[in-house]
């Protein structure tokens, strides 16, 4: 250690001080330092001591810097690896998700948040998530939006869906993602609305708003502060709501300007391509399918000839072809996934007709009207319409057509009030009630053996009317039942109701309108499902089974959809094999339906053939009779169902569980004109949708 000494000519008490005295001095000895001169109150400091105190002082503020940059590297390593523990690469897309979340999804959940954000990744404008219902649509975005929100990758976003819907979607946010701003723009408080759009559109968040919104306040939606506002996602629910491109919520929708768009149905085509083509349209702005006009062209056209009885072996190879190139297109930008669940069996129950529906049918049917009608172009849909509600059961006639009909205590008029139709339907005998409605003798029998046997049973139709005929034998028959409708419009009310007919065994029966019922409600306690009156939409049917056959669903499912013999409701139901294997063929599927109904058939809905046996029934049978999916306790039940007032059934989900052999062109010329088309179609709707993708 250098120690202090005086220098040669100061005095004894004064004492030089070396720079750092606790390190050796730099020379030899402190008089020689040529700074002899300095002093400070009478103490010398050394300048190159003093140097040396800097750069040692420098160093070890060096070496404690470095050993916290040391300690802050080994913190974030552990914080990282915490990290990495807390979260997971979902499908190995590249998004994480918090572990807790990720490990409540199920693995095609998994897959579809990984599509999602695929389609963010790769520069995509939007798609389509088009899984069956019940495989959780709703809890995919919620994963998706949780992800990008951590990542910090959105910042708005529009959720348009049905106003039944909204609450459904609130609480789910609220269970799978709190940590997501959710405002809701709906209700009668344009103050509220406008609060808590300016809070997601400045802050950040989620907005759930109605479609019946959209049409009032699509000018307030696509704006901030007066000036244009770009949300980051627009998604729609229940999206075959835009399957009209004319339509006026459709228009109000493209309005809203967005980076990207994601559409969820179950239901991509309900009745033809041209739907199909609108939901591509919307989701990628136009980007992908061309215009209207020529997809029809191009596409539609040879994929629906394809598919009728009578087409040619060229014209079916080139429905192939153009349907094969068609989801080659669509693929990237479409998913769809059909669920793994317990054994559904759907049956179709071909019931008579009683003896006053056949008289009131044959006599319409023969009337002057009808011959005038067929012999005009005005469209026939009243007097459809009146058909088919006369399969449902006379006394859904007007009050003046059930007088002149002579039926008894007649009921009222669509318009008039409700309590005052089942009061007048009260006053008829459950018996002349029954005996009336061919289906309604079917009904109550198949009801009570349900009952005895512990099943609980949705039944489903199209008018609120036979709504109230079957309720009124419900109650005269004491048996326990729930009911939804459009009257039914408090959403508190309708969650009451279907938590009671899930948790409560006295239960047994669910009343419900097709309309309102078969969308977004869960009643998978029950296991039968009854559908009164076949829709002209095959997926309003569909939508309506899935209310029972969805996650959460451990029984095996049976449905009963009721057709009467020789009517148009046996046209209806041909047609809807027609368009149901149109969806089927170009959203996919794997199995190549049998080509069953030429169009000469569908368009024969004015006809009234042998009410005593269904043709379709047999013609079926003959294919299907020895394929269905079944055990001991079904084959007993089937049994049962023979020995009750019908014709037979027929299995509805078998027809599309059988390969046809696809046919090829049989020559060179007509291979070469077939790859032509496809080349000719595919260019273009490349062009049309680069030009419209550039203005």
């Amino acid at each position: 250690m250098h120690t202090r000494h005086p220098p040669p000519h100061a005095p004894r008490d004064s004492v030089h001080t070396c720079a750092f005295p606790i390190h050796p001095c730099p020379l030899s000895m402190c008089t020689r330092c040529p700074t002899i001169n300095c002093w400070v109150g009478g103490t010398h400091t050394c300048a190159v001591g003093l140097l040396w105190m800097r750069a040692s002082m420098l160093a070890g503020l060096l070496l404690h810097c470095l050993g916290q940059v040391e300690e802050k590297l080994d913190n974030l390593a552990l914080d990282e690896e915490e990290a990495s523990d807390e979260s997971v690469n979902v499908a190995q897309s590249g998004l994480r998700l918090y572990r807790q979340m990720h490990d409540q999804l199920f693995e095609h959940q998994k897959d579809g948040v990984a599509f999602l954000y695929r389609l963010y990744h790769e520069g995509r404008k939007g798609g389509i998530l088009a899984d069956d219902m019940g495989l959780g649509k709703t809890i995919q975005i919620i994963a998706f939006l949780s992800g990008m929100f951590d990542a910090q990758l959105v910042h708005s976003v529009l959720l348009v869906m049905p106003v039944t819907l909204v609450n459904n979607w609130k609480q789910e946010f609220a269970k799978w993602a709190p940590g997501i701003r959710v405002k809701v723009f709906h209700g009668t408080s344009k103050k509220e609305r406008r609060q808590h759009l300016h809070q997601i559109q400045t802050r950040k968040g989620v907005l759930l708003t109605s479609y019946q919104m959209i049409l009032a306040n699509w000018e307030q939606l696509s704006s901030c502060d007066q000036q244009a506002f770009i949300w980051d996602y627009l998604i729609l629910d229940e999206a075959h709501k835009i399957k009209s491109p004319s339509a006026k919520t459709t228009k109000a929708l493209g309005t809203i300007l967005a980076r990207n768009r994601v559409l969820l149905t179950g239901t991509p085509v309900q009745n033809n391509l041209q739907e199909l083509w609108s939901l591509f349209d919307f989701a990628c702005q136009g980007s992908l399918l061309g215009t209207a006009k020529t997809f029809k062209m191009e596409y539609e056209n040879p994929i629906t000839r394809a598919r009728e009885k009578d087409a040619t072996l060229g014209e079916k190879a080139l429905g192939l072809k153009i349907a094969e190139n068609l989801m080659s297109l669509i693929q990237p930008h479409f998913l769809r996934r059909i669920p793994s669940l317990p054994r559904k069996n759907d049956f179709i129950v071909w019931v008579y007709l009683s003896r006053i529906q056949e008289e009131i049918y044959r006599n319409f049917l023969s009337s002057d009207h009808i011959k005038e009608l067929l012999m005009t172009t005005r469209s026939p849909l009243a007097e459809l319409t009146l058909l088919k509600k006369l399969c449902d059961h006379p006394r859904l006639l007007s009050s003046q057509a059930c007088l002149q009909l002579g039926l008894e205590n007649s009921s009222q008029e669509d318009g008039e009030d409700s309590m005052g139709l089942t009061q007048q339907i009260q006053k008829v005998s459950e018996k002349v009630l029954i005996q009336e409605s061919g289906k309604l003798t079917f009904l109550i029998a198949l009801l009570e053996k349900l009952r005895e046997e512990g099943h609980k049973t949705l039944v489903f139709s199209l008018s609120r009317k036979m709504l109230d005929i079957i309720e009124c034998i419900l109650t005269q028959r004491h048996i326990k039942f729930m009911r939804i409708d459009g009257t039914v419009t408090c959403l508190l009310e309708r969650e009451k109701r279907v938590r009671d007919f899930q948790n409560d065994q006295s239960y047994s029966v669910f009343l419900l309108t097709t309309q309102v019922g078969g969308v977004g409600l869960t009643l998978t306690a029950a296991t039968r499902v009854v559908i009164f009156d076949p829709s002209w939409n095959p997926a309003t049917d569909i939508q309506a089974v899935d209310r029972v056959y969805r996650i959460g669903q451990k029984e095996n499912v049976v449905i009963y959809r009721l057709i009467t013999c020789g009517t148009v409701e046996e046209k209806i139901y041909r047609r809807q094999v027609f368009k149901d294997s149109l969806i089927r063929q170009s959203t996919g599927d794997k199995k190549n339906p049998y080509r069953y109904f030429t169009k000469q058939e569908l368009r024969e809905l004015f006809v009234l053939t042998d009410t005593s046996q269904s043709l379709t029934q047999l013609q079926l049978q003959s294919l299907h009779g020895t394929q269905r999916n079944s055990d001991a306790i079904l084959d007993e039940h089937i049994a049962y169902l023979y020995s009750l007032e019908m014709f037979g059934i027929s299995d509805h989900d078998l027809m599309y569980t059988s390969e046809m052999s696809h046919e090829e062109a049989d020559d060179d010329e007509a291979h070469q004109y077939i790859q032509d088309r496809v080349h000719k179609a595919q260019e273009m709707v490349r062009l049309e949708s680069q030009l419209k993708d550039t203005k």
